[in-house]
């Protein structure tokens, strides 16, 4: 599985400008809540944040949240580049 660390490691986006890049993403992103698996992804975020509360107080709910919000970018932007390809080329 690749990680991809900004927009601009995503072959769809990485010749367009910042704007375009943000404008197709942000159309291919909306449409991802439509999958179980984008939905998945923020309950693991959440779970990863209050087991970090949990079991560190609170410097290890920001750091287990942040680890989440890694986790769920990451499920998140496979959703889109699995059904919403065509949104991020541009197509209709």
């Amino acid at each position: 599985m690749k990680i991809y660390w900004t927009l601009k490691n995503i072959p769809e986006l990485a010749g367009l400008t910042l704007w375009e890049r943000g404008s197709r993403w942000r159309s291919a992103y909306k449409s991802a809540f439509r999958h179980w698996q984008t939905w998945a992804g923020l309950a693991v975020c959440g779970a990863f944040g209050y087991a970090g509360a949990h079991f560190f107080g609170i410097a290890g709910s920001v750091m287990m949240s942040g680890l989440g919000g890694f986790v769920y970018g990451q499920i998140v932007t496979n959703v889109v580049l699995k059904h919403y390809r065509h949104r991020l080329r541009g197509e209709a």
